[in-house]
C-alpha cells in the first residue's frame, strides 16, 4: 500500500509541472563550430482553460534557468479559441535566447485561426517558421533551422517540405509539428527532425501496452532513427480536451546536437 501512495505522490507531482527530459541527438553532418549546440523544445502549450498564464510563466521561467542557446516552440500552442492567443503572449513574452525562438504551428493552432496563431507568436518575441527557414551561426559554421505548417492545415495553407531545400547547408534542422510528416522531411534534406502532437499518448497504460496515439502514428514519443536521419518527438507540455495525464507525464526538452555517429541518447 506505501509503495502504491508513494507512486502516486510522484506522479501527481509530475503531472503539476513538467519536468526536464535531456536528449543528445548524434550526427556525423552536423558541422564542428555547432557541435554542443544546446536548444530547448516546448510543444503543445495549449494555452487555454487548462494551461493559465501563470503556468505558461512558470515554464518560461524554467526554460530560461535551462539556459538554451536557442529556443523552438512544436506546434499547437494555442487551444482552439480566439482569447487563447492573448493567454499565450501574456504567458510567453519576452522569452528569449542568444540565437533567437521559433516556432511553427499546429493542427490547433489552425483551429484557433492561423493568422491570429501567427501575431501571437510576434507578439511574444517569438519568429514563426511557417514553411520558412533561417540560418543558424555558430562558431564559424551555419545550419539551416526550416519550419513547416501542419500537416492537416486547411486549404491556403499547408506543410511545404522544399523549405529545405531554398538555402544551401551542410546540416539542416526541421522543425514539423506532426512526427508523420518525418518520412517527407527526410526525403527533403532534413537531418534532424523535431516534433510533437501525440502528447506521448497523454492518458497510456505503458505496462499494458495500451497507447492511443498508436492509432494515429508509429512515433509516439522519444527518439528514432531511419536512412541516417533522426527524428524527436515530445511530450509537450500542455494537455488536449481533458485535463488528465497517465503515464505520459509532461516534459521541457532540452535537446543538445552532437557531431558523430548517428545515435540517440534520452534521459
Amino acid at each position: 500500500m506505501g509503495s502504491t501512495l508513494l507512486a502516486r505522490a510522484r506522479w501527481a507531482e509530475v503531472a503539476e509541472f513538467p519536468l526536464v527530459r535531456w536528449v543528445t541527438l548524434y550526427h556525423p553532418e552536423l558541422p564542428p563550430g555547432l557541435d554542443g549546440l544546446r536548444a530547448v523544445q516546448i510543444s503543445d502549450v495549449h494555452a487555454g482553460n487548462f494551461m493559465p498564464p501563470a503556468r505558461m510563466e512558470q515554464i518560461r521561467d524554467a526554460v530560461t534557468a535551462l539556459r538554451p542557446e536557442i529556443i523552438v516552440f512544436t506546434g499547437d500552442q494555442l487551444d482552439r479559441r480566439d482569447v487563447d492567443s492573448e493567454l499565450f503572449v501574456h504567458g510567453f513574452a519576452g522569452m528569449d535566447a542568444p540565437l533567437g525562438a521559433f516556432a511553427v504551428l499546429g493542427n490547433h493552432d489552425h483551429i484557433a485561426g492561423a493568422q491570429l496563431a501567427v501575431t501571437a507568436l510576434e507578439a511574444a518575441g517569438i519568429t514563426p517558421l511557417v514553411n520558412g527557414s533561417v540560418p543558424i551561426e555558430r562558431g564559424g559554421d551555419r545550419i539551416l533551422l526550416a519550419g513547416v505548417d501542419d500537416l492537416d492545415a486547411p486549404p491556403g495553407w499547408g506543410a511545404d517540405f522544399s523549405i529545405l531545400q531554398s538555402r544551401d547547408a551542410v546540416f539542416k534542422l526541421l522543425l514539423c509539428h506532426q512526427p508523420n510528416g518525418w518520412w517527407q522531411g527526410r526525403l527533403a534534406g532534413a537531418h534532424v527532425t523535431l516534433s510533437g502532437h501525440t502528447h506521448g499518448g497523454q492518458v497510456t497504460f505503458p505496462t499494458r501496452g495500451l497507447n492511443i496515439a498508436r492509432l494515429g502514428t508509429r512515433f509516439v514519443a522519444g527518439a528514432y532513427s531511419a536512412d541516417e536521419k533522426l527524428l524527436f518527438v515530445s511530450r509537450g507540455v500542455g494537455v488536449g480536451a481533458f485535463p488528465v495525464r497517465y503515464g505520459a507525464p509532461p516534459e521541457i526538452d532540452v535537446v543538445t546536437l552532437r557531431r558523430g555517429p548517428i545515435a540517440a541518447v534520452v534521459r
